[in-house]
This record gives C-alpha cells, structure tokens and sequence, in this order.
C-alpha cells in the first residue's frame, strides 16, 4: 500500500488544507524523510498539530510511524520498479478502472447526448493524442466534437461556447494555471465542465460538474532523476467513458423502437 492509495480510502475525511499538505508531500518524499514535524509545518505553512491530526485521519498514531510508513513504501517502490515495471503499468490500469466501475457514468452520457457541440481541451501534447481519439470515436455516433489545440484558440472559442455545449478538460495534474481562468468564466456562465484528470485533489475536478479521475505512476528511468509518466490509465478511462456512452445511446435506442 503506498500513501495514494491512502489518500483514496480515507478522502472523504481529509480537508482541503490536508490535501495541500499530501500534495507537497508527494512532490517531496525523498525530503519528507529527513524532516522533523515542525520543519514540515514549515515548508507547508501548517501547524504540527495540523500534520499529527493528519496523519491520524491517514491511519497511524502518530508523525514517526507515518514517516516510517513512507520509508517502507519508498523501498517497496524501488523493489518493484527494479523488478517489473509491467506490474506498475497494470497496477495503474486496474486501479483505474476499479475507480470507474464505482462510478455512475450515466450524467455524463446525458450531457454528451444533450449537447450541441463538444469541445475538447487537453493541457498536454500528450493527453491531446488522446482527445484526438475520443473526439475521432464521437463522429461514429454523430456527434459534433471540436479540439481545441492550445490556449489561443481556447480564448477565442470562448464566446461561441453557450450553455447548450460541454466543455471537456484533460490533464495529468489538473493545476494548469493558464486554463483556470477559463474555468473560471465558463462555471459564470453556467455552462457544464467535464473534467478528466489524474488522480487528486485539484482546481479543474473541483470546478467541474462532471470530474473523473485515472491512475499514472512515474518511475525513474536508468536509475537517474528522469521521471517518466504514462497515460496508459487516461486512455483507458477515455475508452471507458466512450464505452459507456454507446451503451447509453443502444438504450435510449432500444426503448425508442419498443412498441
């Protein structure tokens, strides 16, 4: 078990402020080891009875056992990484689609169904292949879908988008500062947001009235600070949601021709 899967089980429970502290957290395990309590109240603007009831709600009875669970799990990693990054992989599938089978999609599918045009917008050269696809798999139920390819366009397609439309959003983070604001002014104007992002407590899911979330855990690459990330869990989220959608419509479809 590492500290994500943690932050899943007991999310219900864990405040915006704790969701900040873990953010930094994870940006920083290596350092988090060789830090006391008072120096991580510090770095994170919090007080040590801030970080004690934290990890309490975590589980553990107090900072030195979370600290030691984070060692431990840190030494696992390695293991697994030097052993078989192909579990890795398959963990993040799993673990994605685990997430999504606890989801009821059938919102979404409405609002795909209802809209006049989908607009799509990833924050990544990356995860826009992907909206590539999604929008690509749309035309084959005749629905309008239009990716926007950067920030610009997003700016100047603003004031053509009307409540009648859906907004898309896909990120690894779900933090980029430039696209909040966009954000922003589309919940002004009521118009819905879907928002696809990895697994996290962040800005886009929060504003959106429709988020969902997929697994990508970085590894090292040849034993140097490369950190590599793969998408593997958003495309098969993507999928996912796509899947679901024709099964809504075969519904829909069905029920229509019943006499």
């Amino acid at each position: 078990m590492n500290l994500e899967t943690l932050m899943q089980k007991h999310q219900k429970d864990l405040s915006e402020m704790d969701w900040s502290i873990l953010g930094y957290i994870l940006e920083n395990e290596q350092a988090i080891l060789r830090m006391s309590i008072v120096e991580l109240g510090e770095k994170v603007h919090s007080s040590k009875s801030s970080i004690l009831r934290l990890t309490k709600k975590l589980g553990f009875s107090g900072y030195s056992e979370f600290k030691y669970f984070m060692r431990q799990a840190k030494q696992n990693n390695t293991a697994t990484q030097e052993a078989d990054l192909l579990d890795l992989q398959m963990k993040d599938i799993e673990n994605t689609v685990k997430l999504a089978k606890q989801t009821d999609f059938t919102a979404l599918s409405e609002a795909l169904e209802k809209a006049n045009t989908i607009y799509c917008y990833a924050t990544g050269y990356s995860q826009r292949k992907v909206v590539e696809e999604f929008s690509k798999m749309l035309m084959l139920c005749d629905k309008r879908s239009i990716v926007i390819p950067v920030k610009t366009e997003l700016d100047i397609s603003m004031s053509m988008i009307t409540k009648d439309d859906i907004v898309l959003f896909v990120s690894l983070s779900g933090e980029t500062d430039a696209i909040k604001e966009n954000i922003l002014s589309l919940n002004a104007r009521k118009i819905p947001v879907v928002a696809i992002t990895a697994f996290s407590h962040n800005f886009f899911a929060e504003h959106a009235q429709y988020s969902y979330f997929y697994y990508s855990t970085p590894f090292t690459v040849c034993k140097k600070e490369y950190i590599a990330q793969s998408l593997v869990g958003l495309s098969v989220l993507v999928d996912l949601i796509f899947r679901k959608y024709v099964t809504y419509l075969n519904k829909e479809f069905e029920e229509g021709n019943e006499w």
